[in-house]
């Protein structure tokens, strides 16, 4: 049993390598395949701080980019040094932190739930999600990684605080904001949390919690400052990246007035684009003077005007259905990328509700793909229901642990909102495998019908139990 115990983590490596190996196959028959929209955005940043030094674009050094976090293009920069820029080698290598990522899983498993772990971490080898984003040349598979070693070393915390662990934490959420900006506000939701957790439950003096969540946002506070002011120094704005006005105006308000005004996403997009051209006109303003923080401003303040007016039951309705969305949404049509399988997307599908555009869409994929997404869209409410059995047990075992996940998961639920879309649930992702292989360690428990408890995924030793 001990050798078995011992060899598990290098036994999910194995798996995810040998899976994901599978797939790079595939990315060398056709290379093209790695690339997404924005993936030519990362590249041109990436070989920019090659060039140049700093992050901008090769063919304009003189204008810094602020429309992206420095982590991934740095990393690309760094890997395309050691790939002698080969992009298949920076996929290969981000399908290896990927495997890694597996393991991660399968260590959170453990901590939640002893006897889990090889089975999270299998889970997690084969999870469709983690597997399309390892393979595109975006941020998405790096910044899980890192948020991965934060969520299990805060979860470790939570079982032994120190002082050491809650400033590594700190560290590891500092470099995953660095990456994807946004993680940004997640401190204002953890502290809290935390200091709770600490006064509570573990009946630290109301000095020494305070001190250890002070020590945790100092650790965030002291990676991402520098790029702020960084920002600030050369836009005149405190703010990590120009995507807020972006996120706001073209994808939050359009999916608003879906609700409120049945105008369709696409139609509200050109409707937005236009309005802030007539407001640009009418103030004099010309857009092409403004700074890319500036505009940025001016689009979340307009954005906001609106949304100010309208009904309240419209924006829930908007963040419901895009959480939904969040939750539902098949990972498998991302995989249609990589293989090269002819789609439409789903953001330009015609529909005046939503189940109308997921029919119109799946009814646009041609051939057995279309049967994979409706069989994907079968199993999903299944797996949702054994995941939210997972987490009544997790509560009822360790309900601070449990808030730990709940707090995760809502997080990125509320921040991506109304823009719901199975990318956009990759950083709570291994959460949910985690809740899985618990449910279905439980169901093997409890029904004498599943065996799966004699089997090794399942097995724990006595002194575990």
């Amino acid at each position: 049993m001990q050798s078995y115990f011992s060899k598990k983590w290098l036994i999910v490596c194995a798996v995810a390598v040998v899976v994901r190996g599978i797939l790079f196959l595939q990315a060398l028959e056709r290379p093209p395949v790695i690339y997404q929209p924005d993936s030519r955005m990362y590249m041109g940043l990436a070989e920019g701080l090659l060039l140049h030094g700093d992050l901008s674009y090769p063919e304009t050094p003189e204008k810094p980019n602020m429309e992206r976090m420095p982590g991934y293009p740095l990393f690309l920069a760094f890997l395309l040094t050691l790939f002698s820029g080969s992009y298949l080698g920076v996929v290969s290598f981000q399908a290896l932190l990927d495997s890694m990522s597996c393991v991660l899983v399968g260590v959170l498993g453990e901590r939640v739930r002893p006897g889990t772990g090889l089975l999270a971490g299998i889970l997690a080898a084969i999870n469709i999600n983690m597997l399309s984003y390892a393979f595109f040349v975006l941020n998405d598979s790096l910044f899980l990684l890192i948020f991965l070693l934060g969520i299990v070393g805060l979860v470790r915390f939570m079982g032994t605080p120190s002082w050491k662990s809650v400033t590594i934490s700190g560290v590891l959420l500092g470099l995953g904001t660095l990456v994807r900006p946004v993680l940004f506000y997640f401190p204002l939701f953890l502290l809290p949390f935390l200091w709770i957790f600490l006064l509570w439950n573990k009946r630290m003096s109301f000095v020494r919690s305070t001190g250890h969540v002070l020590a945790l946002g100092a650790a965030f506070a002291m990676l991402v400052t520098p790029w702020l002011m960084r920002n600030y120094s050369l836009g005149g704005r405190f703010q990590l990246t120009s995507q807020a006005g972006e996120h706001l105006a073209q994808y939050v308000v359009p999916f608003v007035w879906q609700y409120s005004k049945g105008i369709p996403f696409i139609e509200g997009m050109k409707k937005m684009n236009r309005d802030m051209e007539k407001e640009a006109e009418k103030e004099g303003v010309d857009w092409n003077t403004l700074g890319p923080l500036e505009q940025s401003e001016r689009r979340v303040d307009m954005a906001v005007s609106i949304l100010k007016k309208e009904p309240l039951p419209a924006i829930a309705k908007a963040w419901l259905y895009g959480m939904v969305k969040n939750l539902f949404a098949p990972a498998v049509v991302d995989l249609s990328y990589l293989l090269a399988v002819e789609r439409p997307h789903f953001f330009y599908t015609q529909g005046k509700t939503l189940l109308d555009r997921g029919v119109n869409f799946v009814k646009g994929i041609k051939g057995w793909f279309g049967w994979v997404v409706v069989g994907s869209l079968v199993l999903m409410p299944i797996v949702r229901l054994a995941q939210l059995w997972g987490l009544v047990w997790l509560f009822r075992k360790d309900a601070w642990v449990g808030g730990i996940f709940v707090l995760i998961i809502g997080y990125f639920l509320l921040v991506s909102g109304p823009v719901g879309y199975a990318k956009y649930r990759l950083p709570f992702e291994p959460l949910l495998i985690v809740l899985l292989a618990v449910s279905i360690r439980e169901i093997a428990l409890r029904f004498p019908l599943a065996r799966l408890s004699s089997s090794p995924l399942c097995q724990v030793s006595r002194d575990q139990r």
